[in-house]
């Protein structure tokens, strides 16, 4: 190949990786600089926000003395808690701002998408053109709906997403090189330990990727590939035992967990438990959904192949490489089945297998073009390194005018905004039944000006209606002393006494 033809080759991975890099922007960008998010984001943010000012401990993060749940504790035992360690150092550091999560989610982004590419290049050589399809996996990563919705809101999931593929990154170092195995097999345990410390035994599933590969890849390693498994899982099982006997802290957070968040996973003894019995197999229902956006591109691109009579097929190494990832999704989306709480965010930390399984499946078809004669390629690498130019700057003028503006439950945000100038932050304020029990009153009062909320109605100056509520409410609320209307909002009626 001729340097002018290399050149061209260049610009036209470049405008690929240029269209990939807009299209995630336009996805992500102006969803994470709006104001507000989904409850569990804020909940994790309120807890990370209380450690960072000294509310709570490494082994009990605290959200609030009122919570919507009645089985939870004054303690958050409800998952393990490294994100909010990790994410409290960003509050430590930046300050209370609501913008702090929206930061670290965007951090998360592009680190997942770093690894994601860094995966992809460790089966290809400098010189083989296939590395320079890393793009791929990323963009169909970023197909997915629940990688779409959940990017942005701060969840556990991303955060556990980014240590399993650091974790699948390392054993496949140790697996491919000869050099330095021993260095990667090490911070691969400690990867996955650091997963089980973040959203418990599902972030285990890279445990199976030495097993997988050496099924798939390399069957004559079978047995070793399974040694391997063993072997880490085994330094994993060490070094979580050695956790909770050095840490009394530690083992009394993990029987809590147990108590509290697994065993009722696994029977549905909770009303967020409702997927019993043959429910439980809607995960594959969920899972169908979630890959249909890859299935319909796929068929898109075979289609656009067979139209155009292109002798295309997947080599046998490559679709070899495919099913490996198939299976490394399925091994960190099958465990769903025990659980009665499914749904597709669950699913964030195995979506990047499926999306690496597309890549290798579809990479020959993008390889294809590359074959095209060289006006050919010089055409299309112009016209769409001016297109994703022109769109990512369309995608980010949207996205400053959206900064700062709420980005859901606006009329939550708005009542707010006012209780802020008529209430001191860390209020504790009794309500009605209905507000008590209400996921999203809750996170936004806590996140956004450190308002407790509880049934009490003799020890607190504010009580807190809403419009589901207040009607009834409203007779008992002058023989309690309640019968000042302090502020009445779009969501919120406050009373004072």
């Amino acid at each position: 190949m001729t340097d002018p033809e290399k050149q061209t080759d260049r610009r036209l991975h470049f405008s690929f990786l240029l269209f990939t890099i807009f299209f995630v922007a336009a996805m992500f960008l102006p969803r994470v600089v709006t104001k507000g998010m989904f409850g569990d984001g804020l909940l994790y943010a309120s807890m990370a926000r209380n450690l960072a000012e000294g509310n709570g401990s490494w082994w009990a993060p605290f959200f609030s003395n009122g919570y919507w749940t009645d089985v939870v504790k004054p303690a958050y035992y409800e998952n393990p808690p490294l994100m909010l360690w990790i994410q409290s150092v960003f509050f430590r550091v930046l300050g209370e701002h609501w913008w702090v999560e929206k930061g670290y989610s965007f951090l998360l982004l592009l680190f997942n998408c770093f690894l994601i590419f860094r995966i992809w290049q460790i089966q290809f050589g400098v010189a083989d053109q296939r590395r320079q399809l890393a793009w791929m996996p990323v963009f169909f990563f970023y197909l997915f709906p629940s990688v779409i919705w959940g990017s942005p809101n701060n969840l556990m999931d991303s955060t556990m997403l980014a240590i399993c593929l650091q974790a699948v990154f390392c054993v496949g170092n140790a697996l491919i090189r000869e050099r330095g195995a021993g260095w990667y097999s090490l911070l691969a345990v400690l990867f996955i330990f650091l997963g089980l410390l973040t959203k418990g035994p599902v972030a285990l599933y890279p445990l199976a990727v030495p097993f997988l590969f050496a099924l798939t890849v390399r069957p004559e390693q079978r047995m070793r590939g399974f040694g391997y498994s063993l072997f880490l899982g085994g330094i994993v099982l060490l070094m979580f035992t050695g956790l909770l006997a050095a840490f009394p802290e530690a083992r009394h957070f993990f029987q809590n967990y147990r108590e509290q968040r697994l065993s009722i996973a696994l029977t549905g003894g909770r009303e967020d438990g409702v997927n019993t019995g043959w429910k439980r197999l809607s995960i594959f229902m969920i899972l169908g959904q979630e890959l249909l956006p890859v299935v319909i591109a796929t068929i898109l691109l075979w289609g656009a192949a067979r139209w155009k009579k292109w002798p295309v097929s997947v080599e046998r190494n490559d679709r070899l490489l495919a099913l490996f990832y198939t299976l490394a999704g399925c091994c960190a989306t099958l465990p769903l089945l025990a659980s009665t709480r499914q749904a597709g965010m669950y699913l964030i930390s195995g979506l990047p297998m499926f999306a690496l399984a597309a890549g290798y499946f579809n990479a020959p078809l993008v390889l294809r073009l590359f074959s095209l004669p060289a006006a050919v390629k010089e055409k299309i690498a112009k016209r769409l390194t001016i297109f994703s130019l022109a769109a990512l700057l369309v995608a980010l003028m949207y996205t400053g005018i959206r900064a700062g503006k709420p980005g859901r439950e606006p009329a939550l945000q708005r009542d707010i905004a006012e209780i802020q100038k008529i209430m001191p932050a860390g209020e504790t304020i009794a309500v009605c039944e209905v507000v008590m029990r209400d996921f999203m009153i809750h996170t936004y009062l806590q996140r956004f000006h450190h308002i407790e909320l509880s049934r009490d109605q003799q020890n607190t100056r504010f009580f807190a209606t809403d419009v589901r509520c207040d009607p009834a409410a409203q007779p008992g609320l002058a023989g309690s002393g309640f019968s000042r209307i302090v502020f009445k909002g779009e969501v919120l009626t406050v009373y004072g006494r």
